[in-house]
């Protein structure tokens, strides 16, 4: 019998996956259980069509990451922090405060994408950023005293 599996199942198929495995088998465990239906014209239609739209959809991702990629490479983001003596900053600034900086540039770039070590002095640094599987961009991250933000 052609099961469609409506999830994965150990040693046997993965979510999705098209497969003939044994009638009873299917009649008595897989259909039962929710983790198998028995494939139809229709169900094929429909699993084709599902993914065909997951794959437009990861694509556009994609290529607007791309795009995005391309608009940081090599981009400066300044952040601004309190600074004590010796040009040390009270805390550190991490790819949280990059994340906002970036936001306020006008992209929106998830923290967990900024790859980089806590910046604990005043200057320049660098930052990667993982934006999508292959797409990695670097940035330079300037860090100047919050008292020049206001002046």
């Amino acid at each position: 019998m052609r099961v469609i599996f409506q999830s994965d199942v150990k040693g046997v198929a993965k979510q999705g996956d098209i497969k003939e495995v044994k009638d009873g088998y299917a009649r008595n465990f897989l259909i039962p259980k929710g983790l198998a239906v028995q494939a139809t014209t229709g169900r094929e239609n429909e699993l084709n069509e599902r993914k065909r739209r997951q794959q437009q959809r990861a694509e556009r991702e994609r290529l607007g990451m791309q795009q995005l990629g391309q608009q940081l490479a090599g981009q400066i983001v300044v952040v601004y922090a309190k600074v004590g003596e010796n040009d040390r900053l009270f805390g550190a600034v991490t790819n949280a405060n990059v994340a906002e900086a970036l936001r306020n540039l006008g992209h929106d770039v998830d923290r967990k994408k900024i790859q980089m070590e806590p910046i604990k002095h005043l200057g320049e640094h660098q930052a990667t950023l993982h934006l999508y599987a292959g797409i990695t961009v670097n940035i330079t991250v300037q860090v100047e005293p919050e008292a020049q933000k206001r002046g």
